[in-house]
């Protein structure tokens, strides 16, 4: 199974990969990861869809206790708390917990690090016999 592939930009980003104006299908799997982990969570348990008073928010999981995206956008500007690292490690791993939980792997190993600029990831997925490691950094925010 493929879907639309995704490629880091030079900002710490990632965007749909283009060639000769074709989009260029990826691995799902690989998607997956990004998107568990690059989508930010919602915080509160207040429910955007009573906030805006309308038929909801286009990102409203389908199935009931559905939950995706992670909480690591809560944590950048927390560089120096002693906790930072155990807060993204366990943050990861309950972005990613669905992939397990789906049958989609058999298991979900997260490693993280900090370094002076960045947060270090390493995500190993085991799936049908073989592991599958990826590793991704994200910048630490500057804003105060």
């Amino acid at each position: 199974m493929s879907d639309l592939r995704l490629v880091p930009r030079g900002d710490g980003t990632y965007d749909l990969s283009f060639e000769n104006g074709d989009l260029q299908m990826g691995k799902s799997l690989e998607n997956s990861v990004l998107i568990s982990l690059g989508s930010d969570a919602r915080v509160a348990e207040k429910s955007f869809r009573n906030e805006l008073q309308d038929d909801g928010w286009w990102g409203e999981p389908t199935f009931e206790g559905d939950r995706w995206g992670s909480l690591l956008h809560t944590i950048f500007k927390k560089k120096d708390d002693p906790n930072m690292i155990l807060l993204a490690k366990q943050y990861a791993e309950d972005s990613l917990r669905w992939l397990v939980d789906d049958g989609v792997a058999k298991s979900v190993r997260v490693d993280a690090a900090s370094t002076n600029n960045a947060l270090a990831m390493e995500i190993a997925i085991t799936k049908g016999g073989e592991e599958k490691k990826y590793r991704y950094e994200f910048l630490w925010s500057e804003v105060a």
